[in-house]
């Protein structure tokens, strides 16, 4: 899944190019319902990307069953970029079929053991802004859910609870990597930033080393992501671990592992 959220919009797109190593594929039905005739309208695939190491990906966005709330999706065909306007949100699946989801379309890649990599742009996304790009049992939920597309992740946003990887969620000040078990709303997280009257978020890192103009990893400009499933001899998620990388700072990573949840 990848999604942008903002508390004050700020009018700048998610990019995302994604490169995987190779990966097992798993990829049934709900369409408009009463308001079929007007998601006709509105509905179209947004395209599909060339997932390095796997093939054609199909992209699929929610919001065709509410059109009102419907924010437009699009795969960049110059670039191969994914561009993920505020408040939008899509899913990887092996097909699209405009106005219908069907949940056994969504990919559910076997990760264990393997990287994934990607490009990630968050220029111009400022603070309360949320890039997201997470995992989540969407493929598995049988239950339309109350966003009708078969949406589910901790936070029981549709009204569905599964378990929820956020590799990315973040903007040009703040980065997030969480865990979380099904119903584990807070999750086990680490990286760099955000904060509130009665929280503060994780400090892995310093503003000197990720933000605008930083050392490390300058989020004015586009960066490199790597995320990592090592798993034990019984095929058991050991950790996640994701390393941030910018080909201008070759010399510098920024890294964080997640290795010690109970809810892995």
């Amino acid at each position: 899944n990848c999604c942008v959220k903002c508390g004050n919009a700020v009018s700048n797109p998610c990019l995302l190019g994604m490169h995987l190593a190779p990966l097992y594929v798993w990829v049934v039905i709900a369409a408009c319902g009463g308001i079929r005739a007007k998601c006709d309208v509105l509905a179209s695939c947004p395209g599909d990307l060339n997932v390095e190491g796997f093939g054609l990906a199909s992209i699929i966005p929610t919001g065709w069953a509410t059109p009102d709330e419907f924010i437009e999706m699009r795969v960049n065909d110059t670039s191969g970029a994914l561009v993920a306007d505020l408040g939008s949100r899509a899913y990887f699946a092996n097909g699209c079929t405009a106005g219908v989801y069907n949940h056994t379309q969504y990919l559910a890649f076997n990760l264990l053991g393997k990287k994934m990599k990607y490009t990630t742009d968050m220029s111009g996304l400022g603070c309360g802004c949320n890039a997201a790009f997470y995992l989540t049992s969407m493929h598995q939920n049988r239950e339309a859910s109350e966003c009708f597309d078969y949406y589910c992740d901790a936070n029981n946003v549709c009204g569905q609870s599964c378990a929820e990887i956020d590799i990315q969620e973040g903007n040009q000040f703040s980065w997030h990597t969480t865990l979380h078990a099904k119903t584990d709303h807070g999750g086990l997280g680490k990286g760099f930033g955000g904060g509130g009257a009665n929280w503060n978020g994780p400090r892995d890192w310093t503003s000197s080393s990720y933000g605008p103009g930083a050392s490390c990893i300058d989020t004015k400009v586009p960066f490199q992501v790597e995320v990592a499933f090592p798993a034990d001899a019984g095929c058991q998620l050991t950790a996640m671990e994701v390393t941030l990388s910018q080909a201008a700072h070759s010399d510098c990573q920024l890294k964080v592992a997640i290795d010690k949840y109970d809810g892995m």
